[in-house]
C-alpha cells in the first residue's frame, strides 16, 4: 500500500460557513416560502416572491461557493491532488520550479499566510494556511522538496515520504506534574458577561412563552450553540509544567493542546482591532502556526505567564499594546 499525506481542512471555518449559507439563509427562504404560501390562499404577494426569490439564489451561490472553497490535500511519493467539490488539480512532483514555504500577504483586506508553488511552465499555485486543519504537514513536506531543490539543483522525481512522515509525527505527552496555570475566569471576563447576558435573555423568552412556535424555539436554540462556539473561542488559557506549554479550553474542557518546549520556535502576543482578549501565536519549529485567544487573564496573568515562558527559555514577543492586524494562519 502506497504511503500518503493528507491535510484536512478546517472544520471551525466550515462550520461558520455552513451557518451563514446553509442555515441562516435556509432558514429565511423556509420562513419566506411558508408566508408565500400562506397569502397564496388569498392574492399573489409580489413582495414576499421577490424576497423569497433572492434569499434562495443567495442560498443556491453561497452553497456552492462553501462547498468549492475547501479542499482536502493528498501526497504521495510523486504527486500533491488537491481535491474539491467540483475539481481536481494534480501536482507532479517533477514539474516543481520553486517554493516558497512561508510568506504574509495581503488576501481581501486581510493579512493572510500563504504558501506557493511555481511550476516549470510558471503556473504559480497558492494554498492559504486557514483554509486547512494541520497544513504544517505540507509545509514540512514542501521545505523538505525546497532544500533538495536548493542545495542538490535536480529534478526530482518522487519523494521519500517516510522522512517527512517521521517528522510530522507527534509524540505522546504524559502530563504527571502541573507548575503552574494562567487563567482568571471565563464568566467574568467581558466576551463572557457578553455571552451569558445574551443567553438569559434568549432563555427567558422561551421559558415566559414569547416564544411559542417550534421553528423560533429551534432557531433560538441554534443560535445560542452558535455564539456559544463563537465564545469558545475566546476562551483559553494556559498551563506550564517542567517541559510542557498545555492550552485548555474554559468551555471544550475536554480539548488540551500540548507543546514540548524544545518543539517551540516562538510565542507572539497580540492584540487585534475590536478582539475581546488578546491573540497568542505558538510557532513551532515544525512550521505549526497555532493561534489560540483568551479573554480569560487579566494583566496580571499575562505578565506572569510571559516571566514563565522567558524563564523557560522560550523566545516570546509581546505587541499586544499596541492594536495590530489580524494574520489569518
Amino acid at each position: 500500500m502506497n504511503e500518503s499525506i493528507k491535510i484536512r481542512p478546517n472544520l471551525k471555518l466550515i462550520f461558520i460557513f455552513s451557518f451563514f449559507s446553509v442555515f441562516l439563509f435556509g432558514m429565511l427562504t423556509f420562513h419566506f416560502s411558508k408566508r408565500f404560501i400562506e397569502e397564496l390562499n388569498t392574492e399573489f404577494n409580489l413582495i414576499i416572491f421577490l424576497i423569497l426569490c433572492v434569499f434562495l439564489i443567495l442560498l443556491i451561490i453561497t452553497s456552492f461557493f462553501s462547498l468549492n472553497f475547501f479542499s482536502n490535500i493528498e501526497v504521495n511519493e510523486k504527486e500533491i491532488i488537491v481535491k474539491k467539490m467540483f475539481s481536481k488539480k494534480i501536482i507532479h512532483i517533477e514539474d516543481i520550479k520553486e517554493i516558497v514555504v512561508s510568506e504574509i500577504i495581503e488576501l481581501y483586506e486581510f493579512l493572510a499566510e500563504r504558501t506557493q508553488i511555481q511550476l516549470l511552465n510558471n503556473e504559480q499555485i497558492n494554498f492559504y494556511a486557514f483554509k486547512y486543519k494541520d497544513f504544517y504537514k505540507l509545509k514540512n513536506l514542501l521545505n523538505y522538496i525546497n532544500e533538495i531543490l536548493k542545495n542538490e539543483n535536480i529534478k526530482i522525481k518522487k519523494i521519500n515520504l517516510k522522512t517527512v512522515l517521521t517528522s510530522n509525527k507527534k509524540s505522546k505527552v504524559n502530563i504527571t506534574r502541573v507548575s503552574k496555570t494562567y487563567n482568571f475566569s471565563s464568566i467574568l471576563s467581558f466576551s463572557g458577561l457578553l455571552f451569558y447576558s445574551f443567553f438569559i435573555i434568549i432563555f427567558f423568552n422561551i421559558i415566559s412563552g414569547k416564544t411559542k412556535e417550534i421553528n423560533d424555539i429551534l432557531l433560538a436554540v441554534l443560535i445560542i450553540f452558535f455564539f456559544l462556539f463563537l465564545y469558545s473561542l475566546n476562551t483559553n488559557y494556559f498551563i506550564i509544567t517542567e517541559k510542557h506549554l498545555i492550552i485548555k479550553n474554559s468551555i471544550f474542557f475536554w480539548k488540551k493542546e500540548c507543546f514540548e518546549f524544545n518543539e517551540i520556535e516562538s510565542i507572539n502576543i497580540h492584540y487585534h482591532y475590536k478582539q475581546l482578549g488578546k491573540t497568542v501565536v505558538v510557532k513551532t519549529k515544525k512550521f505549526e502556526n497555532r493561534r489560540f485567544v483568551s479573554d480569560n487573564l487579566l494583566e496580571g496573568n499575562w505578565n506572569a505567564f510571559k516571566r514563565e515562558l522567558k524563564n523557560n527559555g522560550i523566545y516570546t514577543f509581546d505587541d499586544s499594546n499596541n492594536t495590530t492586524r489580524r494574520i489569518l494562519y
